[in-house]
């Protein structure tokens, strides 16, 4: 392994700039602040290139490897997860870093359960990196990994450092075609929303996460519509991941699974707020999120259905709530966020463990198994990567995965997004609806921003 300097930047997406136009580069983003100075998300990963593709087609498994392709009859999952392992082996790694090389991609929210709803992207996709660029925010330091040998790694080097001395192509602009069309209005999810307290009254859950869909047209290059949309969500789990023919937006502030050395840790968000508009009514929405039962209720459940979901991997007795209702704010809501904790038994995989605990409670509802049978009955999309996860899994074997909320694909000129919220026995149609509403309020402000046609938008940093 080869470790190089480079020049830190406050806003990393400069080095994401540099490798734009490579072959399918990813960009996770944590949007570190001086403000929040804490070392939770801290690391920026950036990366192109990929030696492994990974594709997963349901019966089968797309494998593309240094440049040939073929098909497997084994599940996409393991094969990832023997890959991983054989990753250990081959690749050496310090351990110093977060991510030194290694896959990353995203599972669909109807990854290893069974749908009938039409996906328009794979169901998951795995990429797997030799070299990268780690930006730790905390130290004020940019690194360039490579397990490539010495001289393509120094070449590489020399190369990035040229590319910011030297005018890079020009982006292209982006533009917003048309309105929001939201896929259903208020008296649609009205009808919906009495059909889950039915089930809430009957005794079949005791919450279920409803999601609205939401679809624009656009023109241009949706990097464009990223750097905007950063700018003003500011989340911690943000990324922008970009294939061959459609793009990953991601502006989640929610931390699915993050494994190392064995230590398995989710950050589960439940309750929301939306911000105030000066500082007197901001401090009322927190203190009101704060007080209120129905929130933490909500949280509570979705904290015992992940304790139980991390202990059927977890050494006996190692599962314990870290912390409980932290509030943390963001540019559009404030949220309640729970920490738990367990140790993995010496017998699973990181990779395996974070399969096994998918998709996240916070975003199907208690019990998750009928929550998703009435997911799957009342919404008529998929959802695909929207309540699915982004992750990366390196090759020392820790990995780290979002929620991924607040996220759009951009696909053949539509802009596809989804909101939701958690409804329980104490929840009004009318206030979940808003919520809704608030939680898509940072994405509705960049499509407002790139319909106005801002003669900038191709520059804007």
């Amino acid at each position: 392994m080869h470790t190089f300097n480079l020049p830190y930047f406050k806003d990393s997406f400069v080095w994401f700039d540099c490798l734009r136009f490579d072959d399918t580069p990813m960009f996770l983003d944590s949007c570190f602040s001086d403000k929040k100075n804490n070392q939770i998300n801290r690391y920026d990963i950036i990366c192109s290139n990929p030696f492994i593709k990974l594709k997963d087609l349901g019966t089968k498994t797309s494998i593309q490897k240094d440049g040939v392709n073929f098909l497997s009859d084994e599940s996409f999952m393991s094969i990832v997860d023997i890959m991983s392992e054989d990753f250990k082996k081959t690749f050496k790694t310090k351990g110093e870093l977060p991510f030194e090389g290694g896959f990353i991609g995203y599972l669909a929210y109807e990854f290893n359960h069974s749908s009938d709803k039409f996906l328009t992207i794979p169901i998951a996709r795995a990429n797997a990196y030799k070299t990268v660029i780690i930006i730790d925010h905390y130290k004020e330091q940019a690194y360039l990994v490579s397990h490539e040998d010495k001289v393509f790694a120094e070449n590489y080097h020399q190369k990035l450092l040229d590319q910011l001395n030297h005018s890079r192509r020009e982006q292209e602009k982006f533009n917003i075609v048309g309105n929001s069309e939201p896929q259903e209005d208020f008296e649609a999810y009205c009808k919906k929303f009495n059909k889950i307290q039915d089930y809430i009254v009957n005794g079949d859950v005791y919450q279920v996460n409803l999601a609205t869909n939401f679809t624009v047209n656009y023109s241009g290059d949706p990097w464009i519509f990223y750097k905007q949309f950063r700018k003003i969500n500011q989340s911690s789990y943000m990324a922008f991941i970009s294939f061959e023919d459609f793009s990953i937006i991601c502006g989640s502030p929610e931390q699915f699974i993050s494994i190392k050395d064995n230590i398995i840790v989710s950050r589960p968000i439940k309750g929301t707020m939306p911000r105030g508009k000066d500082e007197t009514s901001d401090e009322g929405f927190k203190l009101k999120l704060m007080s209120s039962e129905k929130d933490k209720a909500e949280n509570l459940m979705i904290v015992d259905l992940i304790r139980n979901d991390l202990g059927k991997n977890c050494e006996i007795g190692s599962v314990q709530v870290k912390d409980l209702f932290a509030l943390e704010s963001y540019p559009n809501v404030h949220h309640l966020v729970s920490t738990i904790e367990g140790k993995l038994t010496s017998n699973i995989s990181a990779w395996m463990a974070y399969c096994d605990a998918f998709p996240g409670g916070s975003i199907t509802g208690a019990p998750k198994q009928r929550s998703m049978e009435i997911i799957s009955e009342l919404e008529e999309f998929a959802r695909e990567v929207y309540c699915g996860s982004i992750f990366y899994l390196s090759f020392s074997g820790s990995m780290n995965a979002n929620i991924a909320i607040r996220t759009l694909v951009a696909k053949n000129g539509v802009l596809n997004y989804f909101s939701g919220g958690g409804i329980t026995r104490g929840s009004s149609a009318q206030s979940e609806f808003q919520e809704i509403q608030d939680k898509a309020a940072n994405i509705e402000n960049v499509i407002t921003y790139f319909r106005r046609g801002n003669d900038d938008s191709g520059n804007n940093q």
